[in-house]
């Protein structure tokens, strides 16, 4: 057993006790949590689950005091309107026979909340014990130095643990009540709110785990507040963070090849928003050329195709074209459709950040065998509907999809610098191919991303089975570029004498589109920390969140 493992077991000692002390009050308000009315109030109501709203105890009180009026009846031999008020005649009982009846109610509150307690501590321990190693594999998110750690006083430890017993045990109430049911469709819980919240989460992962998921936390938390957060917001992030994870962990999301992002009854759009938005450090970030996104908008709005080939540089990435598109063309932003690789629907940590994002869902050919969890023959034959998926909508018409061609996020290069990978060639070829077969007019734009130094990737990337990586987070400037538009069908940039479809063609295109991304990249880079020295303003770039300025081509 080690160390945290042991203070975990000493704070349950301690819970049980200070549940022996605090006597009926406690034990009652357990019992009343637990009885089917207040479990369909605040779980089964179609209402209740139809808008994100944190889910309270608030029920409890009355819950409580009528728990009490049914134990003082009992106690008595009282009907209930007589208790009320109403005429009665004595029972007949003796003063001695109703001490004593107290005596052994009072008694048998006092074991009821003691045994209540360790059964819902055990509950909470046999939750996150099980399976931890494919459960909680995805909490390898820290700083690559140690942050300071998370303190909290040891009644808030136990007053955490109790309420994340509590939370567990509402929990599997709902679930044996509602077997049908996908949790991922819950309202918000109350899980985290304070400091020790976090740590009493923590302490239920496996141990190698609990030192990374606080140190993660501890980043967020220092950078952030550098940035003007507050704690509540800190902690309504992590809230929105670890409910989604158990419940996803209980019960896993499967995305389909072409998914929708979700917007109700649980918004899982903002829920990623939320969490970046944080980060950025809009003084210091920008909208290069600006003007293209307009176009954009015109060329979506007449039924046009436009996908975005450009680097990948952090897990946030998808977070940041709605982000700096807010207030300039908020529908525009929202409506973008990413081509996703098997991390980011696999690995447990991202899963409920893309869920709120609409995505084509692929397996990378460079890491077609990394996860076991599915064979080669299973992810091929997933890429092939996703084709099929996208021919559809392209045929449709109007969509904004964007691509990493290089199959992952941007690593340092030879000379140790972060710069955009290589380009697959095939991978752009596909969608120019999709583009011109559409019978749709296609814009291929080069689309540049600075958002490296936010949420930095490790140097080399897990294979295998094993999910999850560090997560170093950063409060940041970024910024994203765009650069001149290819048409698909070859008629603004294919040279006499190529063929489109040929090697050759493929190679002139892939290249061309590189060339411009790194050259537009070279030009926002500076934004970031780390990578200048905070006083760079981007050429031709625009910050319409502090302007106000408002797109006339918006996006309805």
């Amino acid at each position: 057993m080690d160390a945290t493992t042991s203070t975990t077991s000493n704070n349950l000692l301690a819970a049980g006790l200070l549940a022996l002390s605090a006597g009926a009050c406690f034990g009652v308000a357990l019992r009343s949590a637990t009885t089917p009315n207040v479990v369909s109030s605040l779980y089964s109501s179609p209402a209740a689950i139809s808008r994100p709203v944190q889910v309270t105890t608030a029920a409890w009180p009355m819950a409580r005091q009528a728990t009490m009026q049914k134990v003082h009846m009992a106690a008595h031999q009282l009907p209930s309107e007589e208790m009320s008020g109403g005429n009665h005649q004595p029972m007949g009982y003796t003063t001695r026979s109703v001490a004593t009846t107290e005596n052994n109610t009072f008694g048998a509150m006092l074991l009821g909340c003691s045994s209540i307690f360790m059964v819902a501590a055990y509950v909470v321990r046999r939750m996150f014990s099980q399976k931890q190693s494919e459960q909680w594999a995805l909490m390898t998110a820290t700083s690559e130095t140690k942050s300071p750690a998370v303190k909290t006083g040891p009644i808030k430890k136990v007053v955490a643990n109790v309420k994340l017993a509590v939370g567990d045990i509402k929990l599997r109430l709902y679930r044996r009540k509602n077997p049908e049911s996908p949790l991922y469709l819950l309202p918000q819980r109350n899980v985290i709110n304070s400091d020790a919240d976090v740590l009493a989460v923590a302490s239920k992962f496996p141990s190698k785990y609990q030192e990374l998921f606080t140190g993660w936390y501890t980043m967020y938390k220092e950078q952030t507040m550098s940035g003007g957060a507050t704690e509540e917001q800190i902690w309504s992030v992590f809230n929105r963070i670890v409910d989604r994870l158990i419940l996803l962990n209980k019960q896993p999301y499967t995305f389909k090849s072409a998914h929708k992002l979700m917007l109700d009854p649980y918004n899982y759009f903002e829920f990623g928003q939320e969490y970046t938005r944080l980060l950025v450090n809009y003084n210091k970030s920008y909208l290069r050329n600006l003007e293209k996104w307009d176009d954009i908008a015109q060329q979506i709005q007449r039924g046009d195709n436009v996908i975005l080939l450009g680097n990948h540089q952090s897990e946030s990435d998808a977070a940041f074209i709605p982000l700096l598109l807010e207030v300039y063309n908020k529908k525009l932003g929202e409506q973008v459709i990413y081509v996703a690789g098997d991390r980011v629907v696999s690995d447990p940590m991202v899963q409920p950040f893309s869920m709120g994002r609409n995505l084509f869902c692929v397996h990378s050919k460079k890491h077609m065998d990394d996860d076991p969890r599915m064979s080669r023959k299973e992810k091929q034959q997933m890429n092939r509907k996703t084709l099929v998926e996208m021919s559809k909508a392209f045929k449709a018409g109007g969509q904004l999809v964007w691509i990493a061609p290089a199959g992952g996020r941007d690593r340092r290069n030879a000379a140790g610098e972060w710069a955009p990978a290589d380009f697959d060639i095939d991978a752009v070829e596909l969608m120019r191919s999709l583009g011109a077969k559409c019978g749709r007019p296609t814009h291929l734009y080069p689309f540049s991303m600075a958002t490296n130094a936010i949420m930095p990737p490790p140097d080399g990337r897990a294979t295998g089975g094993e999910m999850g990586e560090k997560r170093i987070t950063n409060f940041t400037g970024v910024a994203l570029s765009l650069g001149e538009p290819y048409l698909a069908d070859g008629t603004n940039w294919l040279p006499e004498g190529l063929e489109l479809g040929s090697a050759e063609t493929k190679q002139y295109l892939s290249d061309k589109v590189f060339k411009v991304v790194n050259k537009e990249y070279d030009l926002i880079k500076y934004v970031m920390k780390g990578f200048g020295d905070g006083s760079y303003v981007v050429p031709n770039g625009s910050q319409p969140w502090k302007t106000g300025t408002k797109s006339p081509y918006q996006i309805q």
